[in-house]
């Protein structure tokens, strides 16, 4: 694994340098942008990965960024995260040594279906038996509804609490730029990272029941735990180990 590092942080350094040419197409730059970002996941990951963990804190948050759960582990790439890693290669902490597992927002940055399926499952695996987990998401339903039906209230809401501050917001001309933006995000950003697939609460359930998970339902959204700028626009769907 040293010899990788090696070698990844060389590719790194040259990668780098040629994105900050001018003479390097756009086409390239964007991808290069999303190779050096799986590069910068990938030392988190060299650096962080391990054995699995037993935790004292039975209550678990994977991926809520800026968003902190006290009471929790919270478990991200990022600070103020309790734990750094990588779970779409793995979740490092001991089978059944879970009672709570939350997840907001995350699950559409990653790659469906490998890293999705691989991910469930492992929430399922460190859960113990009763334990429960929540997965919150954006709610393509009412994206794809509100652009339908033309509903530019709806569609304004969404574009002030998820679009408002960020460097994009010039380019929403028509109903179809918020619903290409709901789909896709950003990838010309750093701050930011794309949606790699979309969800609504029949995809969700279906996760769930095909991982092992019982007692399946929408989950009533809690400020105490969820993040309170989520609650317009997500879905989230409870099971049981």
């Amino acid at each position: 694994m040293q010899k990788t590092s090696k070698i990844i942080s060389e590719i790194e350094k040259y990668f780098t340098g040629l994105l900050s040419s001018t003479q390097v197409p756009h086409g390239i730059q964007r991808s290069l942008r999303n190779f050096l970002k799986e590069i910068a996941i990938f030392k988190v990951h060299v650096n962080t990965s391990g054995a699995r963990q037993k935790v004292k804190n039975s209550r678990v948050q994977i991926g809520g960024g800026n968003h902190y759960i006290k009471g929790f582990l919270n478990i991200d790439l990022v600070l103020p995260a309790d734990m750094i890693c990588d779970v779409r290669e793995g979740i490092p902490l001991k089978s059944n040594s879970i009672r709570f597992l939350f997840s907001e927002h995350f699950l559409e940055h990653i790659d469906y279906p490998k890293s999705t399926k691989r991910f469930i499952k492992e929430c399922y695996r460190v859960l113990e038996k009763n334990g429960r987990i929540v997965v919150g998401v954006p709610d393509s339903r009412l994206a794809v509804k509100a652009y339908y039906n033309r509903d530019k209230k709806a569609i304004n809401k969404f574009i002030k609490l998820w679009y408002s501050k960020r460097n994009c917001l010039g380019h929403f001309n028509t109903p179809i730029d918020f619903l290409n933006y709901h789909f896709r995000d950003q990838d010309d950003d750093k701050k930011y990272h794309p949606h790699l697939w979309a969800y609504d609460e029949e995809k969700l359930k279906s996760l769930l029941r095909d991982a092992g998970f019982r007692k399946i339902g929408v989950w009533n959204f809690d400020a105490r735990i969820a993040n309170p700028k989520r609650k317009f626009g997500s879905v989230y769907v409870r099971g049981t180990k």
